[in-house]
């Protein structure tokens, strides 16, 4: 099993080069060299709810849905009779 392990990490270092180094120090446990810049930004979303697109689209749907309850009892329930 090391065998195939180092014969497919050998290959992936002559096929890719430079790329495949950073993941191959991390898979033998050695830190990757370079600067690395985690920015959480909790507060990012910006804006207020009633401006998102999404409670836009559900607003929308809600109208809709709405008025076609209502066009549908207002129509009424009565029957043709057809009296001779």
């Amino acid at each position: 099993m090391r065998f195939l392990i180092a014969s497919l990490a050998l290959i992936a270092v002559l096929c890719l080069g430079n790329i495949a180094m950073p993941v191959l120090a991390l898979a033998q446990g050695q830190p990757a060299q370079g600067k690395l810049d985690v920015n959480i930004n909790t507060h990012s979303g910006g804006g207020v709810w009633w401006q998102s697109p999404v409670w836009i689209a559900i607003g929308v749907i809600a109208l809709v849905l709405l008025i076609v309850i209502i066009a549908m009892a207002t129509r009424g329930g009565g029957t043709t009779v057809i009296k001779e």
